[in-house]
C-alpha cells in the first residue's frame, strides 16, 4: 500500500473520511469493492487535504416529536450513526412528546449562534414552523424527515412517499380480505403530514377501485396507546366490528387491545412503525402488517444533505423504501 498519496498519507485521509485505510487505498486505485458513500467521503476528504482546508464539524439540531417507542428508535439509531460518520459528530438532539410544547430555550438567538442545520420530525403547527423558518431565515439548511412541513421553506424532505405508503395498505388490506364487504375504520390522530398523505392515498385506492368497502374514521387527540385503545374500542361497541383497520397513527398496542377485548380477533388489523411492541404483535397475529422505513437510512442522508448544502453540492429530496413487514419476515432487537 502506498504512504501517500501526492504528498497526503493514506492514515490522513483515512482519518478525516472516517473510513478505513484500506478502503482509501481501493478509492485511490479505483478498485472495485469500495460502496459510493465511502467513495465520496474519501474524495471529500482528499479535496479537503490537497486544498489545505479542514472543515469543522458541523453542529446539528436533531428535533423529534412523536412517541417515546419512535422517539427511542431514532436515539438509538442517531447513537449508532455517530460511530461511523466521524465529520458529524455534533449532534445535539431534542426529543419532546405529541402533547408537549417546544422548548422555550430554542429561541432565535440560540439557534442562531449554535446550530449549522436542522433535521426535524414533527406535527404541523405555528410554532413548528416559527422554528424552521427562524432556520432558514439566517440561512441554516433544514431536513424535515418521515414526515413533511408542506407550510414551510424547508431545504428538503428525506423519507417515505406516504401517499405511496397508505395506497400499499389500501391493497394489503382489500386483497387480505378477500370478497368480503363492509366497513373499513381508519384511524387518525395529530396533524402530522405524513398522516394526511397515508391517507390520502389509502382512500383513493378504497374509493376508486374497490367502492365495495365503506371507509369510516376515528380521530383521537393523541397517538397513545390509552387514547387510540379508548377510541376503537367505543367505535366497536357503537358500530361493531369492522372488516379491517388501519391505523395511520400510533398507539397500535392500544389498537390491538381494543380488538382483543372486543373479541373481534378476526378484524385484519395494519399499522405503521416496527418496534419491539409491534414487533410482538406481529408474532403473536394481532397485526397482519406493519408498515415500516429504513430510519439509518434516512438520518445518514439527511445529515449527508447538510453537507451537501456546504459544499455548494445539489439539494434535493430523498425517497426512502417502504418496507412491508409480517410476522414470516422482520426481525427487532429489543
Amino acid at each position: 500500500m502506498k504512504d501517500h498519496w501526492n504528498n497526503i498519507s493514506v492514515k490522513k485521509i483515512s482519518k478525516l473520511s472516517n473510513v478505513s485505510t484500506a478502503t482509501v487505498d481501493r478509492v485511490l486505485h479505483k478498485r472495485k469493492g469500495v460502496s459510493k458513500h465511502s467513495i465520496i467521503k474519501v474524495n471529500d476528504a482528499l479535496k479537503e487535504l490537497k486544498n489545505g482546508v479542514i472543515h469543522k464539524s458541523k453542529k446539528i439540531l436533531f428535533f423529534c416529536q412523536s412517541g417515546n417507542l419512535f422517539n427511542e428508535k431514532l436515539n438509538m439509531n442517531i447513537k449508532l450513526l455517530l460511530k461511523s460518520i466521524g465529520k458529524f459528530e455534533n449532534i445535539d438532539t431534542v426529543f419532546i412528546l405529541p402533547q408537549d410544547n417546544i422548548p422555550t430555550y430554542l429561541n432565535f438567538n440560540f439557534l442562531k449562534n449554535n446550530y449549522d442545520g436542522l433535521i426535524i420530525i414533527a406535527a404541523e403547527n405555528s410554532k413548528i414552523k416559527n422554528l424552521v423558518q427562524n432556520f432558514i431565515f439566517i440561512n441554516r439548511p433544514v431536513i424535515t424527515l418521515t414526515t413533511d412541513l408542506s407550510d414551510t421553506d424547508r431545504t428538503a424532505y428525506v423519507g417515505n412517499n406516504q401517499v405511496a405508503s397508505g395506497s400499499t395498505v389500501a391493497k394489503l388490506l382489500t386483497s387480505s380480505l378477500n370478497q368480503k364487504r363492509g366497513d373499513i375504520l381508519i384511524v387518525l390522530s395529530q396533524p402530522y403530514r405524513c398522516q394526511q398523505d397515508r391517507e390520502l392515498g389509502f382512500k383513493k385506492i378504497i374509493r376508486y377501485e374497490y367502492p365495495k368497502f365503506k371507509i369510516n374514521e376515528v380521530i383521537h387527540r393523541i397517538h397513545t396507546t390509552e387514547d387510540s385503545y379508548k377510541t376503537v374500542k367505543k367505535y366497536i361497541k357503537d358500530n361493531g366490528p369492522p372488516l379491517g383497520i388501519y391505523n395511520v397513527a400510533g398507539g397500535n398496542e392500544g389498537v390491538a387491545e381494543a380488538i382483543k377485548d372486543a373479541g373481534h380477533q378476526e378484524i385484519i388489523f395494519i399499522g405503521h412503525e416496527l418496534n419491539n411492541k409491534t414487533h410482538f404483535l406481529l408474532n403473536t397475529d394481532q397485526m397482519l402488517y406493519v408498515i415500516g422505513h429504513d430510519e439509518k437510512f434516512e438520518i445518514e442522508n439527511s445529515i449527508l444533505l447538510i453537507n451537501n448544502f456546504y459544499n455548494n453540492k445539489a439539494i434535493k429530496n430523498i425517497e426512502s423504501s417502504i418496507l412491508i413487514h409480517t410476522k414470516h419476515n422482520c426481525s427487532f432487537n429489543y
